[in-house]
């Protein structure tokens, strides 16, 4: 009986797993654009006045993304960033920041890092 039990835990877990792993990731532009509506929507619900733009994303490998994007405060002129993420939509966030930082130039990922 314990064995029985135990094998439909293990095929339950599998199963849901595959499943998982089959759900289909976002495009690099979906990704981009859902990334700069989330930081921007946490930006206003906390009051905060900066806003991501013009997000450029590629889609190195499912669920994995590298987007180039500025940050706009008012008044100040745009700040470039670089970003690297992992699709996480079954964790507390939807993807995972892996790497960020400060670039010269953003107006494309390739611009991007072509400024490092």
């Amino acid at each position: 009986m314990r064995l029985v039990v135990l094998l439909a835990a293990f095929l339950a877990c599998a199963s849901s797993a595959f499943a998982a792993a089959r759900e289909p990731t976002p495009t690099a532009a979906e990704f981009g654009y859902d990334f700069v509506a989330t930081a921007n929507a946490y930006a206003a619900a906390h009051g905060k006045r900066e806003r991501l733009v013009k997000p450029d994303c590629v889609q190195a490998a499912p669920g994995k993304y590298m987007c180039a994007y500025a940050v706009h405060r008012p008044g100040a002129k745009p700040e470039c960033r670089l970003m690297q993420a992992t699709w996480t939509p079954h964790a507390e966030s939807t993807y995972t920041v892996t790497l960020s930082g400060r670039v010269a130039r953003c107006r494309s990922l390739r611009d991007a890092l072509d400024s490092l």
